[in-house]
């Protein structure tokens, strides 16, 4: 179930300007007029499965460099941090921490960092709840606790130590990637090429794929992959596919 709303249809139902948007104010725009849309374990990618793809793709490395663009209210990087931990443990797990995580909304960047969550309302709530349970093998306490909102909805806060695996930080994907340098590097860019114009994603594929090490990895989301072009621009630039779907691998 993807419940991210289609860019275009949106603007036209908003009535917004006819002029083709940037990626930085398509996303500002957004921002204000919708709240964010997204949720624990977000089921375009099976985090089970690329934990796991992690941990032996990266078996050799002493530090492996995870970035997530588009965070968000942190919900991505703290799904990730909870599937490591739950399938390979502490130990093996350390490498991968802090992840480095950016969003272009800055109140949602510095909710991120509090570590206190909101579930989404009504029925999308309950998924989140019961991913939580299920996904985590009712292990989420360690992880995180439960927590009435101020508005009466149910959402969690972060536990201190997991919360501290995410630097949260202001940033934009396209020059973000510009200054990425060394190996062992993985990008999470899931569900935001749609903001991009069509030069931008070509840049930002064209940029991944010069400054990303050979081995490193790539991975998009399920609306990236069903209604962009970010597939084939990947293996356009130097990636190919791996058996865990829509995870990328720099090849040259």
């Amino acid at each position: 179930m993807n419940i991210t709303l289609n860019p275009q249809s949106f603007y036209h139902k908003q009535n917004l300007p006819a002029q083709k948007p940037s990626f930085t104010s398509n996303y500002q725009t957004i921002g204000k007029l919708r709240p964010h849309c997204t949720y624990f374990f977000r089921d375009d990618l099976e985090w089970g499965c690329f934990a796991r793809y992690l941990n032996l793709h990266f078996k050799d490395a002493d530090r492996v460099n995870i970035y997530n663009a588009a965070c968000s209210d942190g919900t991505e990087p703290f799904t990730l941090i909870m599937s490591l931990l739950k399938v390979n443990g502490k130990e093996k797990s350390e490498k991968f921490f802090p992840i480095e995580a950016f969003d272009l909304n800055t109140r949602l960047v510095k909710k991120a960092k509090t570590g206190e969550i909101h579930f989404l309302p009504g029925l999308y709530g309950v998924i989140d709840f019961l991913n939580l349970k299920f996904r985590t093998l009712f292990g989420d306490t360690r992880f995180l606790s439960y927590k009435k909102q101020k508005h009466g909805g149910l959402g969690v806060k972060m536990n201190d130590d997991v919360r501290r695996m995410v630097n949260f930080r202001v940033g934009n994907v396209i020059s973000k990637v510009r200054n990425i340098e060394g190996e062992n590097t993985v990008f999470l860019c899931r569900n935001m090429w749609m903001y991009l114009t069509e030069a931008e994603r070509i840049k930002l594929a064209q940029n991944l794929g010069q400054n990303l090490k050979k081995g490193s990895l790539v991975v998009i989301g399920g609306y990236d992959y069903r209604c962009t072009k970010a597939r084939q621009l990947l293996l356009k630039n130097g990636f190919e596919e791996t058996y865990v779907d829509k995870v990328y691998e720099k090849m040259v």
